[in-house]
């Protein structure tokens, strides 16, 4: 067995400060061990997925962050890696583990099939693979080998993990025993608008470009957000997310984890948000402070057609409360908004639900610049390059 230390000790050698992942018993003692050690910050996510987002957003600062997860939830994460990863060219090191591997002990049932396709799913996805060392002595050749390719290909590689392949380590940080009292949540939603009489969402997009700061980033979610961000300027402080559904959130709250103090934008519809609505608590509970996330909510899929989505009777600056944003507003009026979008933001994340109609400028255009180059000019623009 390998001491998770080790592990760690080298990665840390190796430019590896954030790690962030989700829970599995194979991984119980490296994510212990990450969690004892003051030289990293981990940072749990809600699933696999949004765990890759993170670790994408955070490596805009230059990271090399470690993303950890158990092979049930790899396929939670194939959109990250397919959509989010592979256009933007995002590096990012994988330890994955191989439940119910061929040849190895009996597992439960949930995982017989994962464990006989998860190498063969991370070849299809091409991403590059080796086993996870079991010694000491194999670390340092099995992390150089992980990293130079990343750097080469701009691509993830993965590390699978078989079973008891570390030592175990007791978790000796404990969360504080104290009663969490009493929490009061009040939230009045009032929306006067029909929605025909609604702002459009160029509008709302140009009260975000007049209202952001000159260290500031915006991170717009994919279809007619991202390319009506380009339309009205093509900025190199914008990200334009394509494909990835529902990441944008979490890429943001990478990039805000690892650029304390930075303003970060993360504008996104309705659809998205309830695609990956769970990320609202992840959000909420490591709270950066400088963040703020605008929904532009039409109660509809805009960019497939118009199609209806469920956000009618959905609050979700309630939710955003409910989850621990410091401040929240839901209207359908510019006056309230820019004067959200306008307002210091110091003491925790704020979340600004913006009801608007459908439709978009007729002839929009999609960004003539690639999303890789779209990653690394922000990333330069950051300073990080």
């Amino acid at each position: 067995m390998l001491p998770a230390s080790t592990f760690l000790d080298l990665c840390h050698a190796r430019g590896v400060r954030f790690i962030t992942g989700t829970p599995c018993s194979y991984l119980k003692p490296l994510i212990n061990a990450a969690i004892d050690d003051a030289r990293f910050l981990f940072r749990d996510a809600v699933n696999e997925g949004d765990a890759v987002a993170i670790a994408a957003g955070a490596s805009l600062t230059g990271e090399r962050p470690l993303v950890m997860f158990q092979n049930s939830g790899l396929g939670n994460a194939v959109n990250a890696l397919t959509s989010l990863c592979h256009p933007f060219r995002v590096p990012v090191l994988i330890v994955v583990t191989h439940r119910a591997e061929p040849g190895g002990e009996a597992d439960e049932p949930q995982h017989e099939q994962m464990g006989r396709i998860t190498t063969a799913l991370l070849d299809t996805m091409e991403i590059p693979w080796v086993r996870f060392p079991t010694e000491p002595a194999q670390v340092a050749a099995a992390l150089d080998t992980a990293l130079a390719a990343m750097v080469a290909d701009g691509r993830p590689y993965a590390l699978v993990m078989s079973k008891d392949a570390v030592a175990p380590h007791a978790l000796r940080t404990k969360p504080a025993d104290v009663a969490p009292g009493t929490r009061e949540l009040n939230f009045s939603e009032e929306m006067w608008r029909k929605p025909s009489e609604r702002s459009t969402r160029t509008e709302a997009l140009q009260a975000v470009r007049a209202a952001r700061r000159a260290d500031e980033v915006i991170i717009a979610t994919t279809g007619h957000t991202g390319r009506e961000l380009y339309a009205l300027g093509d900025d190199p402080w914008n990200l334009y997310m394509v494909g990835s559904m529902g990441s944008a959130g979490a890429f943001g709250l990478g990039l805000a984890l690892r650029a304390p103090g930075r303003p970060v934008t993360i504008v996104e519809g309705d659809g998205a948000l309830l695609m990956r609505m769970g990320n609202l608590a992840t959000l909420g509970a490591y709270a950066p402070p400088t963040l703020l996330h605008l929904v532009l909510d039409n109660e509809a899929h805009d960019s497939t057609g118009g199609q209806a989505t469920v956000s009618r009777g959905v609050a979700f600056a309630a939710v955003a409360q409910a989850c621990g944003y410091a401040r929240v507003v839901s209207t359908d009026d510019l006056g309230p908004l820019a004067a959200v979008l306008a307002a210091p933001r110091t003491d925790g994340p704020t979340f600004i639900h913006f009801r608007i109609r459908t439709g978009a400028p007729d002839k929009l255009p999609r960004p003539q610049v690639a999303p890789a180059e779209v990653f690394r000019r922000l990333q330069a623009w950051l300073g990080a390059a």
